[in-house]
């Protein structure tokens, strides 16, 4: 059986933000930025899958928009009630069904539903028409030195250990092929560090 307890970076939303950072180079907001300007103007129903932090819940609020989230993560679900955000503590994959929204956002945990991918696309598009897609493509668990050994250290977000990370090359051929199944079109926004992706129906 896997070991359900996280990480000691999932422990704490100020840990986890710190280990980002350093992770990040000190940048770890830029993910989250570069995410926010896809967000349209006249989008005014949003749903954040897996949201961790709370920077889009934020933005959506200063901006006068609809922001729900889902996490595994109780603690991270407890810091966005108490910043009195609509965040649930829900499996994604359990949810029967997700709220209508303009535009559905997952940040940095496409690696979770690697086995589950064709389900959870499936699912995005029945209740939205636009997905904005941020996924690591250079894995830090497989470098050498201090932030390999950090980033590995820190693998099990609450469904035990998970070694799976995607590339640039992995992510593009798992898109093609829900592409064809799914019929949607995507635009690769960006691609350095994090891919992110504009997906459409």
């Amino acid at each position: 059986m896997k070991d359900e307890k996280p990480s000691f970076i999932y422990r704490h939303v100020f840990i986890y933000r710190l280990i980002m950072n350093i992770l990040y180079g000190f940048k770890y907001k830029k993910r989250f930025a570069k995410v926010i300007k896809l967000i349209r103007p006249e989008d005014k129903a949003v749903v954040e899958l897996c949201f961790g932090d709370i920077f889009i819940a934020q933005y959506c609020r200063q901006e006068g928009k609809g922001w729900i989230g889902f996490d595994l993560n109780e603690n991270f679900v407890k810091f966005a009630r108490k910043n009195n955000f609509n965040a649930h503590l829900k499996d994604v994959l359990l949810l029967e069904e997700f709220p209508r929204a303009d535009v559905i956002i997952m940040i940095g945990s496409l690696y979770h539903f690697y086995s589950t991918i064709r389900m959870l696309f499936e699912k995005i598009c029945r209740y939205s028409r636009r997905f904005i897609l941020s996924e690591p493509i250079i894995n830090l668990t497989h470098q050498k030195g201090v932030l390999g050994i950090l980033a590995n250290r820190f693998t099990n977000a609450g469904k035990g250990e998970e070694n799976f990370r995607f590339n640039e090359s992995s992510l593009l051929e798992t898109l093609e092929s829900l592409k064809k199944e799914l019929n949607f079109n995507y635009q690769i926004v960006d691609k350095k560090r994090d891919m992110i992706i504009e997906i459409i129906w």
